[in-house]
């Protein structure tokens, strides 16, 4: 790894730093892309105007859910895939209405940041013997609620909102926002650098140790490069966020679904047994495990990648020349985020169908 004395020299100097976070799990396009997936599954199964019924009660209907809809794209439609961004958006809200109080005052009582992941330890293959993962995973997984009964991590988030959502008897505002953290929290659990902390000294991956319980931060505090001709680096979580879809338009979104729905290998045949695992546990140890076998792995070596501290400034990244992914990772990254994502459609369509059979019999 390169650029040590220099990355040093950088933070020595920058008066702004952070802590990293979760990052939004594939970005608004691919968090759209799931939702379409699962838009036209309640439309298959004639359940859609029950989600858009349901939506029209959300407090932030018009301030964000059905604002600003791309030519073309029924109201509808827009609604419910903006619905699936709409826990990212509370995290830091803006709209044309919004002063700086009112989106602070949404932001605290909407914004949930642990709600967002799990850090499942991952401890480093030749350091096994220096951490107790099996414990490091229970005390990150239970108790599942805090002090306050609030859900600790995304397991637990989805289980509570599901809750809500069939509570027929919860008002129509608090089902309407649970059902849009059902389907934002459904992607981000497919995102597998939403369910891992890869855990390591620095023995193991050089600079920085990567502490449990939380390590690496599902990715934020590796740093790498996808283009060896451009200088500046991002963070592993980001790279991930942004395959497949990117920041493209609305419209290639529903091009790249008709053509994923189009396609023998993403058909839901070719999905049955991963279908039949309804856990959102299960939904977990599949990030997990895929963690492993594809995000951390280069092939038949352990991912080069450059550790950060545990607080860094962003403008850290522009200059750091962090290792540079390979066109082999890259196209298998490509490949699973690509199933993951449909995986988390049809998931999150039959998770949502279910439940409005079952609060309509």
């Amino acid at each position: 790894m390169t650029a040590i004395t220099k990355w040093g020299r950088v933070l020595a100097v920058v008066l702004i730093v952070l802590t990293p976070l979760q990052a939004q799990a594939w970005h608004n396009r691919g968090h759209h892309a799931i939702a379409r997936i699962a838009w036209l599954r309640l439309i298959e199964l004639g359940l859609d105007r029950q989600a858009t019924d349901l939506l029209n009660s959300h407090p932030h209907r018009d301030l964000y859910l059905a604002a600003m809809p791309p030519e073309g794209v029924e109201r509808d439609e827009w609604m419910f895939v903006q619905s699936a961004t709409w826990a990212d958006w509370v995290r830091k809200p803006m709209a044309p209405t919004l002063d700086e109080q009112q989106a602070r005052a949404l932001s605290d009582e909407f914004n949930k940041p642990v709600w967002h992941y799990v850090n499942l330890p991952y401890v480093h293959p030749t350091e096994t013997d220096k951490f107790a993962a099996d414990k490091i995973r229970q005390t990150t997984l239970e108790p599942e609620l805090d002090e306050q009964g609030r859900p600790r991590h995304v397991i637990a988030a989805l289980k509570y909102n599901l809750q809500v959502l069939k509570n027929v008897n919860a008002p129509s505002a608090d089902r309407a926002v649970a059902l849009s953290w059902l389907m934002h929290l459904t992607g981000d659990l497919h995102q597998p650098l939403h369910a891992v902390g890869l855990i390591a000294t620095k023995d193991a991956v050089e600079h920085e140790d990567l502490n449990p319980p939380s390590g690496d931060q599902g990715g934020n505090r590796l740093a790498v490069r996808s283009i060896a001709s451009q200088p500046g680096a991002v963070s592993l979580h980001f790279y991930w966020d942004a395959l497949v879809l990117g920041d493209q338009p609305y419209a290639a979104v529903q091009g790249r679904v008709g053509a994923w729905l189009n396609d023998p290998k993403f058909q839901r045949r070719e999905f049955t047994e991963a279908l039949g695992k309804t856990e959102f546990r299960d939904w977990a140890e599949e990030s997990w495990k895929l963690a492993q076998s594809v995000v951390y792995a280069d092939g038949d070596q352990f991912l080069k990648f450059q550790t950060l501290p545990d607080r860094y400034s962003r403008t850290s990244l522009e200059t750091l020349q962090a290792p540079v992914l390979s066109a082999d990772y890259q196209r298998r990254a490509d490949e699973a985020a690509q199933k993951r994502m449909v995986l988390a459609g049809y998931r999150l369509g039959d998770l949502i169908a279910k439940s409005f059979q079952e609060t309509s019999k």
